[in-house]
């Protein structure tokens, strides 16, 4: 069979390669169907019969065959992809950049593999939210539960508290927050001097580098009742203390300090870098028609940076559920850690590790991941439809 021209005047994929395409996809989404399915069925099953009852040659040989027969599957399509004669104008592609980048390929291979044996992989654990877990039955052989776990969870009255308070922090954290990285890289992009932007900028990229414990560290040495710097000057100016860390009123402000301290300066890096790659014969003929330097920042350098504010947005909004909790967990006190500073992250620690709860921290985890997960598409849908442009 000969392959015909297109009027571009290169050769066109034969009729029976995209016909022979066609099988090979289907035969990977049905490899993969067999492998993901056998593991479910697997760890099913063990849940089903329980620890004492398992027999490895009666439940468990069919789902170990079904995963091994996907596999061979898997492995038979690709062989059969990069030799088959009718599959060539596909494969050679790809043969090509295989061998071309072969030495990039290897590079990415570890981050590859990190990315799936700690990423991926611990997704197995997700099952404990389905599951009345026992330590001494392990994860396989906990009996199932279905959704009991959730109504434990929603059944209870701090249910509504910690779940209406870590939005409450997520949405005003991210409209006090995300608009200061914005503003601060505006206004280093408006210093004629280099010297003086690249010291201004590396005292407010500082910060980031500074964990939160001693973040915490410091503000007690400052703001404590007893022996804070601060509070000492004020006793002595014969003024009141502030009790910045056990006010349950001062909480708030406290978190959206800390958090645009620490984190502003670093966030200017995303948007630094945008403005940077704006064309300067821009500024010039905006210049020459009169523009003066704040409607030039505003009709062009904005535009220019408008794709990666939206993606950056639409991050932020992905992760509203998921409030900092390396920042709040250090700064939260014995006054505040079960009012304002009870968020779903210090919950399921709180059920998680000080309780050993797992499956009802799971369970509040996965609830929180999967309405981040709404939040992030969500977002994304409506700044395409506004903008034009959004993140996937």
């Amino acid at each position: 069979m000969q392959a015909t021209l297109t009027p571009a005047g290169t050769p066109a994929t034969p009729p029976f390669s995209r016909r022979a395409m066609t099988v090979i996809k289907a035969l990977l989404i049905l490899s993969a169907l067999a492998i993901v399915g056998g593991a479910v069925w697997y760890v099913a099953i063990t849940g089903i019969i329980g620890k004492k009852d398992w027999d490895f040659i009666r439940y468990g040989l069919a789902p170990a065959i079904t995963s091994g027969a996907g596999f061979v599957l898997l492995a038979g399509t690709l062989i059969a992809f990069f030799t088959l004669p009718s599959l060539k104008a596909a494969s050679t592609p790809v043969i090509h950049d295989l061998r071309r980048d072969k030495y990039l390929y290897l590079l990415i291979l570890p981050g590859i593999l990190v990315v799936f044996v700690f990423s991926y992989m611990p997704m197995y654990g997700i099952i404990l939210a389905f599951k009345d877990y026992k330590i001494k039955s392990g994860i396989m052989f906990s009996p199932w539960c279905g959704m009991e776990n959730f109504t434990r969870f929603f059944g209870r009255s701090i249910a509504g508290s910690v779940i209406g308070n870590t939005l409450f922090i997520g949405v005003t954290q991210l409209l006090i927050t995300f608009p200061i990285p914005i503003i601060l890289a505006l206004l280093l992009n408006e210093l004629k001097s280099t010297r003086y932007r690249k010291v201004v900028q590396t005292i407010i990229y500082l910060p980031h580098f500074v964990s939160w414990v001693i973040m915490y560290s410091l503000l007690f040495s400052l703001f404590s009742i007893t022996s804070g710097l601060v509070n000492k000057l004020f006793i002595s100016l014969g003024m009141s203390s502030i009790n910045l860390l056990s006010n349950p009123g001062m909480f708030y402000p406290m978190l959206y300090g800390t958090s645009i301290w620490k984190e502003a300066g670093w966030g200017t890096i995303i948007y630094m870098a945008a403005i940077a790659g704006v064309d300067q014969e821009m500024y010039e003929a905006a210049y020459l028609d009169g523009a003066n330097r704040f409607q030039q920042c505003i009709h062009i350098t904005l535009p220019a940076i408008a794709f990666s504010v939206t993606t950056m947005l639409i991050l932020n909004v992905g992760s509203v559920m998921g409030a900092n909790f390396d920042q709040i967990m250090n700064l939260r006190t014995e006054a505040t850690k079960t009012t304002v500073a009870q968020v779903i992250d210090t919950y399921v620690y709180d059920m998680g590790v000080s309780k050993g709860e797992y499956d009802l921290s799971t369970a509040i985890g996965l609830f929180q991941q999967i309405v981040n997960c709404i939040l992030l598409f969500a977002s994304n849908f409506i700044v395409k439809k506004m903008s034009g442009e959004g993140f996937f």
